[in-house]
């Protein structure tokens, strides 16, 4: 039978999709879902947005195979386990529906169809993954969950607390996917600097990238996506930085905002002080660190000066990268009972103002990055001697490419050395001699 699939949302997703995948085994994958037997889409929750966007795809597929009566859709992820009763309400023809801690029940909800969504807390071990998505590139998760207490998220309330894995397991994982040919790994959770304290009573962040190191021999780039502001792990990680040119010179650090007051009412735990200081600790490493972050902005209680200063720190700091939010009103969290609320059209108009401010931030710092060295993982071929590739400064999905030109043959999922030759919008240009 062949399988479709439409995985929404985070990386962290993705890992869940291919789980999916991998309890599926027997099934032919097939690019387009509409030629599949079974469609299976993983759902997002995290913002009216997202939820938007999942039922928008559940209804597409709907309407294109209502002529096919055999073909099963399978909903499946975040959506399913925030709000399983809506769902089934809304898409009563739905054949069957996953929660996000009953993902490897999908090969029965196949057969059988039907709900499975539980409470259970799921930890994911590596074991359950055997597709990949993409053959050079692997997000690894090494926790479920989160401890952090946001005022502007849902994310506790549908993932459960953090759930760190062992780091025998991560380890291992990533050893069988470097000897699959993996070249670049993606370490992901809903807060990495988290990571131990659950099952070891301390952060063992770093720790864990120095058995990673130890037992990886081969060339690999270890990334780190999301990171909760904590100087304290981003001191160690700095550290470990200056010692091993495998570990990606990008750190994933959203910020959220860096006004003291609207800091404290999104119950961050940190202000202005702490955000300096990481910044800071970043750029004292020798050569470039790219720096991505996010920001949310018309977060109730968002005056004109608390958006001036976050639009001055993006201006000023040069924010590398940076995802700028439009506050999203959610029910269930502590910001919806806020008062001071912004109206939708004003919060619009200031995502639109910091997104072009991040934008000319992005162009300045590829812009002097035009005659520097790097290494280059190439991912694809685009024409005669002309290649898509990405540099340890640009992650998987989120941010952009390196155009390059090379006269002698180069092979996609292998590392090479090229002079960055100029800018192409958000890409860069580059050469291998």
């Amino acid at each position: 039978m062949r399988i479709g699939v439409i995985s929404l949302g985070c990386p962290k997703n993705t890992v869940d999709t291919e789980c999916m995948l991998s309890a599926l085994d027997g099934y032919v994958l097939t690019k387009n879902p509409l030629e599949a037997d079974v469609i299976v889409i993983n759902t997002c929750a995290f913002l009216a947005s997202a939820r938007k966007e999942s039922r928008e795809a559940i209804k597409e597929m709907l309407e294109k195979t209502r002529q096919n009566t055999e073909c099963k859709i399978v909903v499946a992820g975040c959506y399913v386990s925030g709000d399983i009763k809506e769902l089934r309400k809304k898409f009563p023809k739905i054949h069957a529906w996953v929660g996000v801690n009953d993902l490897m029940n999908v090969a029965m909800a196949v057969k059988k169809g039907g709900v499975y969504v539980s409470g259970r807390p799921f930890v994911y071990k590596g074991e359950e993954r055997a597709a990949l998505l993409n053959p050079y590139s692997a997000y690894v998760k090494i926790a479920e969950g989160c401890n952090h207490k946001c005022s502007f998220c849902l994310i506790p309330s549908i993932k459960g607390k953090y759930r760190s894995r062992k780091i025998s397991d991560i380890t291992a994982e990533i050893e069988r996917l470097a000897a699959a040919g993996i070249k670049e790994i993606n370490l992901i959770s809903q807060d990495l600097a988290y990571y131990g304290v659950d099952n070891y009573g301390k952060k063992m962040l770093v720790p864990l990238l120095k058995k990673i190191f130890k037992r990886v021999k081969k060339k690999i780039w270890v990334r780190l996506l999301y990171l909760y502001p904590d100087s304290e792990v981003i001191r160690g990680i700095a550290a470990l930085m200056k010692k091993e040119k495998r570990l990606c010179r990008y750190v994933d650090i959203p910020f959220q905002h860096v006004n003291d007051r609207i800091l404290k009412s999104m119950r961050r735990g940190y202000g202005r002080k702490k955000i300096d200081e990481i910044t800071g600790i970043l750029r004292a490493l020798p050569g470039k660190t790219a720096v991505r972050t996010a920001f949310i902005t018309g977060y109730p209680g968002e005056t004109k000066a608390a958006f001036g200063e976050l639009r001055e720190f993006i201006i000023n700091n040069r924010v590398d990268r940076a995802g700028v939010f439009a506050y999203s009103d959610e029910p269930g969290t502590r910001a919806y009972r806020l008062p001071g609320k912004i109206p939708a059209k004003e919060i619009r108009r200031r995502e639109r103002i910091l997104r072009l401010d991040s934008a000319k931030s992005y162009l300045y710092n590829n812009l002097q990055r035009k005659g520097g060295k790097t290494y280059v993982l190439v991912i694809g071929k685009k024409g005669k001697n002309v290649y898509v590739g990405r540099t340890e400064s640009d992650a998987p999905d989120i941010d952009g490419y390196i155009i390059l030109r090379s006269k002698k043959t180069l092979k996609t999922g292998m590392f090479y050395r090229a002079v960055i030759t100029g800018v192409k919008n958000f890409d860069v240009t580059g050469e291998v001699k």
